[in-house]
């Protein structure tokens, strides 16, 4: 057990002096693990830079409904990233997004024993900046505005502006 610790300290350790020279989050066929928040999902990211200036996203999560009471969401959201300016240490883009959200609502915490779901296809398009701190080339954080919404099967709709965070660890290959 020892030994694996010290393997993973060692590996830690190694992932912060790899290769100084590296650009990280703005290298092409590199690879980000992080997190994303806006303003209408969050979860668990993936980002790939197939090259400067094509990226693509998946996030995985749950949503923010706005729901009072009991309810368990999931997310999951596809996104294309596309960088019009790509600097050592930050990068402007644009993005369009798609997803598919589900909702499953317990209505029992009103004293009623009914509960339902919901599904929605969700989009959205907006722009943001991700940027690196100086020696941290790596580790990129991010802030965007955009427009999204989409409609749950029982017609009910959203729609509207769009704000987001994120922070994601680079990889490069």
């Amino acid at each position: 057990m020892k030994q694996f610790f010290l393997l993973a300290i060692t590996l830690f350790v190694l992932s912060f002096t790899q290769n100084t020279n590296a650009q990280g989050m703005v290298d092409s066929e590199s690879f980000g693990a992080g997190v994303q928040y806006n303003s209408l999902f969050y979860g668990l990211s993936a980002k790939y830079n197939f090259t400067e200036v094509h990226s693509g996203e998946l996030v995985v999560g749950g949503g923010n409904y706005g729901f009072a009471g009991s309810f368990n969401s999931f997310t999951i959201t596809g996104r294309y990233l596309y960088n019009f300016k790509v600097e050592d240490n930050y990068r402007i883009y644009g993005f369009g997004q798609l997803g598919y959200w589900t909702l499953k609502y317990d209505y029992s915490a009103f004293g009623v024993n009914y509960d339902d779901s919901y599904n929605s296809i969700s989009y959205g398009a907006g722009a943001g900046i991700e940027y690196a701190f100086d020696g941290l080339e790596q580790l990129g954080f991010n802030a965007e505005i955009g427009y999204g919404g989409g409609s749950f099967e029982d017609g009910l709709g959203y729609s509207g502006i769009i704000f987001g965070v994120g922070a994601h660890y680079y990889f490069s290959f």
